[in-house]
């Protein structure tokens, strides 16, 4: 393989269906194969370039649409048969993240070798609503409530308006930042790769840091909610001997 890391993209479970991205040196296709059989039900080729990301099915203007970006493209497939919908042009080859959508606008952010986050209509039209350069590469973003909440890889946190993009604040939390941020209870819990998990409210208004919590010296996980229990993945080295843990925590 001519890069450093390898295949990313966890399998998308739609319908009987589980579809799975192979996106690398050469042979890259999207396919989709019975749950039941794993009888091949569709495949599309794909273009000879690396990407991470992980597409991810929403019901948007009135049909189930599969998105993925990367490639340098948004792209937009018909999950039940692979048929290429609608595209828009990315200003980067690389994804990571998983897109987000809110209403019929769809929101990716990439960051090799061009950077930068953008919003697009996902109504067939392709047309790019808004850009920034913000990079947040390796992590998805949260969209709530008409708001778009994102963290870059040097970990400062954005809130923009979902419809404009127009920026209604930013805070640096500190460390460098792999995982991706996630919701409950109108509160956003992140970790960054020195273990630190950062609480704060999803609010639009100002930033609002409610919690700071350290759990070992390295994390890279996306933390895991479920009912009033969070689990969490982390590291811990003493005396040169890494140790990696599974919490959980609850009430």
């Amino acid at each position: 393989l001519a890069y450093q890391f390898g295949y990313a993209p966890s399998p998308l479970l739609y319908q009987g269906t589980v579809i799975v991205t192979s996106e690398y040196e050469k042979n890259g296709f999207i396919a989709a194969f019975d749950q039941q059989t794993g009888r091949e039900v569709w495949r599309i080729n794909r273009p000879e370039k690396m990407n991470f990301s992980t597409p991810i099915v929403a019901r948007i203007a009135g049909r189930d649409q599969m998105l993925l970006s990367g490639n340098a493209k948004v792209a937009s497939f018909d999950p039940q048969t692979g048929r290429h919908l609608w595209s828009a042009p990315a200003m980067w080859i690389v994804s990571c993240g998983t897109m987000v959508w809110d209403g019929d606008l769809v929101f990716t952010s990439g960051g090799f070798p061009l950077k930068g986050t953008m919003a697009v209509k996902a109504d067939g039209s392709g047309k790019i609503v808004w850009t920034n350069r913000v990079k947040c590469y390796e992590q998805s973003m949260l969209a709530y409530q008409g708001y778009l909440y994102a963290i870059d890889d040097n970990g400062i946190a954005f809130c923009w308006n979902a419809q404009t993009g127009e920026e209604q604040w930013k805070s640096r939390l500190g460390g460098k930042v792999s995982s991706s941020p996630v919701l409950a209870n109108d509160q956003i819990y992140l970790t960054n790769e020195q273990g630190k998990t950062f609480v704060f409210r999803a609010s639009p208004e100002k930033f609002e840091l409610l919690a700071e919590n350290q759990l070992g010296d390295e994390g890279f996980a996306t933390p895991a909610i479920c009912g009033n229990q969070i689990f969490h993945r982390a590291a811990s080295s003493e005396s040169g001997k890494r140790q990696e843990f599974l919490y959980c925590i609850g009430n």
